[in-house]
């Protein structure tokens, strides 16, 4: 069990570092397009580059261990949000895209952005490993996601595309994030029985290492930029995403031995 003041420990760097990019954001430090970037950096290659390299550095008898834990965040993710989306849309005001967007809030969540701040104390280097499985179950559900939507706003408008042409439309937007590429890579080289060069191990962990950092300042700047509103939808997604998911993936955690 994690003790309380390790707890606070690991969050109290995740909560400063977000205020400090909230109030950057507040003085227009840095305008949209600085803080476009500064996101483009964390999530398109600092956390990318970290995932890579934890991968490739976990063993492969150890990962080939690993079946039941992916199989349970491929459930907790893709499973739970084919479920809800089945759910929701039955229900007349979610009709469309509505249910598409409160499925993927119910089954997917930051964990790619601070999961690495928050595990890393707990954890140590296993840490980022674990996120890195995490970030491949969850891009794995974006492009379904994605499809789904084009596929709506197709039907929406009138649009005459094949329903092909939105399928690859969708799966072309999702397949192409480094957060799932990435994982998948460092994974395939593990299992190849491939090393990663030191030198190029080194290169790569010096980018990833600026993930943390960058990502929540970045999430800071976002929140000051934009207002938002406890609106009772947000509060009823808000705890449905903490609640659902979470029980889910507990129950599957127990029901597989992992």
């Amino acid at each position: 069990m994690v003790n309380i003041s390790g707890l606070v420990g690991a969050l109290l760097p995740v909560f400063f570092v977000l205020a400090l990019g909230y109030m950057a954001g507040k003085r227009n430090t840095f305008d949209a397009d600085q803080a476009a970037g500064l996101s483009r950096l964390a999530l398109g290659f600092a956390l990318p580059a970290s995932l890579f390299v934890s991968m490739t550095d976990i063993r492969k008898d150890l990962l080939l261990q690993q079946g039941p834990l992916v199989l349970a965040l491929l459930l907790a993710h893709v499973g739970l949000f084919l479920v809800s989306w089945l759910v929701l849309s039955r229900i007349e005001s979610l009709r469309g895209a509505p249910s598409i967007i409160c499925s993927l809030v119910i089954s997917t969540s930051a964990t790619p952005v601070f999961g690495i701040a928050v595990l890393q104390p707990l954890l140590g280097e296993t840490s980022t490993g674990t996120v890195g499985l995490v970030a491949l179950a969850i891009n794995l559900v974006m492009p379904m996601a994605i499809i789904f939507l084009e596929i709506e706003s197709a039907s929406s408008s009138g649009s005459k595309a094949s329903r092909r042409t939105q399928v690859l439309t969708g799966l072309k937007s999702g397949l192409q994030s480094p957060l799932l590429s990435a994982p998948v890579l460092g994974i395939a080289l593990v299992l190849a029985g491939l090393h990663l060069p030191k030198e190029i191990a080194s290169a790569l962990e010096m980018i990833g290492s600026a993930t943390s950092g960058v990502a929540v300042f970045t999430v800071g700047l976002t929140l000051a930029a934009h207002a938002f509103h406890l609106s009772k939808a947000v509060i009823v997604g808000t705890l449905a995403r903490v609640t659902v998911q979470t029980s889910v993936l507990f129950a599957l955690l127990h029901l597989l031995h992992v």
